[in-house]
């Protein structure tokens, strides 16, 4: 995302550049006066066959008005304009003139978003950011001092070591225990400090609520939900993987209580979901 708006900031200023570097080079190749809506004025009506100089500042223009031909028609007018060299170059008076002050007001969009743009890139992008290509390497060292989220089985273990043996042949081997018990922070630091003090109490289990982004530090799960969200059979999952049609599954097994959530183990543990 911030990638998306550094990139958006910058197509605007060069947007910006080149309109005003077209606007700019409009005005300032145009002679002096040439905005200011200056027109002559005539004061004796011409007469056919007359030379008239029209004179404004520095600028000469001289109109022969020819007579018409025997058909009465008249030709358009001769118009010959003397422009002195020096007001093809760059005006600068009508340059900061107050006919453009658009210009000014762009050139000034044009630093304060240029400037904005690199403040707001000094400070979103770390200092580390590019010693070792696209990427900043001490995010990783940042990374791994930063403590561990998520409980190891190891730590469990250390304890609970009949959960190893349940689930050595069993299909959940795979499954890790915060899977089930969540993270179980505070029981393991409990646990932790039981070995040095055997008298400090240890927090039990909790019963799980229900929800899957629970934030209970530790729970027992003995819940037909928990089972069917691997376990229900869905589009798309492997004919492999050992996944029920629950109702027909209940009625198969003879399922003493199949609207209790505790009906998966009737016939079935956690740790080794065998038949009983």
């Amino acid at each position: 995302m911030f990638v998306i708006v550094i990139f958006g900031i910058a197509f605007a200023v060069l947007a910006l550049s080149a309109i005003f570097l077209l606007m700019f080079v409009d005005v300032a190749s145009k002679p002096h006066g040439a905005s200011t809506g200056r027109q002559s004025t005539l004061v004796n009506r011409p007469r056919p066959g007359d030379f008239l100089v029209d004179t404004t500042e520095n600028q000469q223009a001289t109109i022969w008005i020819a007579k018409p031909d025997v058909a009465g028609n008249r030709p358009l007018p001769s118009v010959h304009t003397e422009v002195p060299q020096q007001d093809v170059l760059v005006n600068w008076q009508l340059l900061f003139s107050r006919h453009t002050r658009h210009l000014r007001i762009v050139a000034a969009l044009l630093v304060v978003a240029g400037g904005g743009a690199m403040f707001v890139r000094n400070m979103m992008i770390p200092e580390a950011f590019g010693e070792r290509g696209p990427y900043r390497s001490a995010a990783l060292e940042q990374i791994a001092a930063q403590p561990s989220v998520l409980s190891s089985d190891t730590s469990c273990l250390k304890c609970h070591a009949s959960v190893h043996d349940e689930r050595a042949e069993s299909p959940h081997k795979a499954v890790r225990c915060l899977h089930c018990h969540g993270n179980g922070h505070e029981h393991i630091a409990a646990a932790m400090k039981a070995i040095d003090s055997p008298g400090h109490a240890i927090p039990p289990a909790a019963d799980w609520d229900g929800d899957f982004s629970s934030t209970l530090d530790l729970f027992v799960t003995k819940d037909r939900a928990t089972c069917l969200s691997c376990h229900a059979s869905v589009v798309g999952m492997p004919a492999s993987f050992r996944s029920i049609d629950v109702a027909k599954h209940l009625e198969e097994q003879g399922a003493e209580n199949p609207n209790d959530k505790n009906v998966c183990f009737e016939c079935h543990t956690g740790h080794s979901p065998g038949i009983k």
